[in-house]
């Protein structure tokens, strides 16, 4: 993984077991998030972090059935980064438009960890735990 923040994974992931939310809404500390000096950094970012998260099963497409959890996530992020041909949808829509959501395994995953509720959303400090429980998941030593 080339972005990984912990802090921000963490926070995002506890945010995706709660609500379902945007790309443009995603890792919105890091770098700036979307207004920050860092745009392309971020946007990067957010690509990783929504295919690493599907792929685990951790996070899915709301209201695309198609981008599930497991999900062969070559073609989300060629959608967010050209569009969406077969709907014709540009993709700075579709990262307003794209809305994802944390699945049963993460939900289970963030609540054996006491931390699904939204006053651990914006923490200042890492889980150790649950972070540890992250790199583990992402293959990061």
């Amino acid at each position: 993984m080339k972005f990984f923040s912990a802090i921000d994974y963490q926070n995002q992931l506890i945010i995706a077991s709660l609500d379902d939310f945007s790309p443009n809404a995603t890792l919105s500390t890091y770098r700036g998030g979307q207004d920050g000096g860092s745009y392309d950094v971020w946007h990067q970012a957010v690509i990783e972090f929504l295919c690493v998260n599907i792929k685990l099963g951790f996070i899915e497409a709301t209201h695309r059935p198609e981008i599930r959890a497991g999900y062969d996530v070559q073609k989300l992020e060629n959608m967010l980064l050209n569009g969406d041909e077969a709907t014709n949808m540009d993709a700075s829509i579709l990262w307003n438009v794209l809305y994802f959501n944390g699945t049963k395994k993460l939900i289970e995953t963030v609540e054996k960890f006491n931390l699904r509720s939204w006053n651990c959303a914006h923490l200042d400090k890492e889980s150790e735990d649950f972070v540890g429980f992250l790199k583990n998941a992402y293959g990061i030593s």
